[in-house]
């Protein structure tokens, strides 16, 4: 089974008996996907952040996540913003992917931002940047079951 169709199932079981905010985690082969929900509906749903972990490898360099990065912001086109590999640092084993052009609603700028890691791991976030204060926060991610599972299955072949 691919971890889009786990995924579909675990959600389809936690619409009818978990109480919300909770964590739903779905493993695959050697892919494990964690969502953090707020919401969930029969639609969609919010999350405060999605976790992705593959042990297929022991350790990723920092090659490696480049590519990773990369493939996953050519993939993952289909998202409110574009994604694009920002910032690689090879000293610490970490990439940072965010949104090429925020969406703007109001006086706030809000874009995906994702984080690789050496150890397989991968962490999607969404943020708001308010002009007037100057700072960002967290804020949820709404995708609908059919992106959440395109998704999922996009990170996983990604991660290869």
């Amino acid at each position: 089974m691919s971890l889009s169709k786990k995924i579909a199932a675990a959600l389809d079981e936690n619409t009818k008996v978990h109480v919300l905010p909770c964590s739903v985690t779905v493993e695959e082969g050697p892919h494990r996907l964690t969502l953090h929900l707020q919401a969930l509906d029969t639609v969609g749903l919010a999350c405060t952040a999605l976790e992705f972990t593959t042990s297929s490898r022991a350790e990723w360099t920092s090659e490696a996540l480049r590519g990773w990065g990369e493939r996953l912001a050519g993939r993952v086109s289909y998202l409110m913003e574009p994604l694009k590999v920002l910032e690689i640092d090879p000293a610490g084993g970490e990439v940072q992917i965010r949104s090429q052009n925020p969406t703007t609603r109001s006086e706030q700028r809000g874009y995906y931002e994702v984080r690789l890691f050496k150890q397989g791991a991968l962490r999607l976030e969404r943020f708001a940047f308010d002009e007037a204060t100057r700072q960002r926060r967290p804020i949820a991610c709404q995708f609908t079951r059919e992106v959440l599972e395109r998704l999922a299955d996009d990170i996983a072949a990604s991660a290869t």
